[in-house]
């Protein structure tokens, strides 16, 4: 089976959401003087390549562990915008095209290729997800969004949550942060996997994302 790991590095200092928590990754165990190593993670829900379930939100909505483990597994349609530039918005017509295959599918996985600006100033100035085109991907009956960015919405101007808004209040769950979308033939099917961990009344947490080819 062909597998494509689409996770980015957890990292002391590695780049995080604006007021999201630092991340730091310290030893506390060591082999020379505690026969082990043992590491202490400090870093936000949010970290990296994660999920992001209703809780996030809405005060009253589903958390981490109201899910089974089969709601972060799917086939997925990917989604090819990467000719977005700086800031632009994905409208409907940018998702149009691949209808077919978003109605065939469990989940829709964008592809902007921000993703290699990662850890770096520019990876802000992502591409974001009109509030027409959520609504597009909601009325086509997705579960789950996932993109190589920070957000679905614009992180550059964090002061409209429409994506957000309208996939978390449909029991939509968003995965953001991914990594080698690239890698992945837009002609080829795959089984998405974004299992996060078991956090009680988690609000989202990090994944190990991966497609694997059907």
């Amino acid at each position: 089976m062909n597998i494509i790991d689409l996770t980015n590095v957890i990292e002391t200092d590695m780049t995080v959401y604006p007021s999201d928590p630092e991340v730091k990754v310290e030893e506390v165990l060591i082999h020379s003087k505690d026969h082990c190593h043992v590491d202490k993670l400090t870093m936000g829900t949010h970290t990296g390549t994660h999920i992001d379930v209703p809780f996030h939100f809405n005060e009253n909505g589903k958390t981490v562990t109201d899910y089974g483990v089969e709601s972060f597994i799917g086939r997925g349609a990917l989604i090819d915008v990467s000719y977005k530039k700086n800031n632009e918005v994905i409208f409907i017509d940018d998702l149009e095209p691949f209808g077919e295959a978003i109605l065939k599918s469990d989940f829709a996985v964008i592809r902007t290729g921000y993703d290699k600006y990662f850890n770096s100033e520019d990876y802000i100035s992502h591409p974001y997800l009109s509030k027409e085109a959520a609504v597009y991907l909601k009325s086509m009956g997705i579960k789950l969004v996932g993109i190589d960015t920070f957000s679905v919405d614009s992180t550059y101007n964090n002061d409209n949550f429409d994506a957000h808004d309208i996939f978390l209040s449909n029991d939509i769950l968003i995965v953001e942060n991914l990594a080698n979308l690239d890698k992945l033939d837009i002609n080829k099917n795959y089984i998405f996997h974004f299992v996060p961990l078991k956090i009680k009344n988690g609000d989202g947490s990090p994944v190990r994302a991966y497609a694997a080819e059907v």
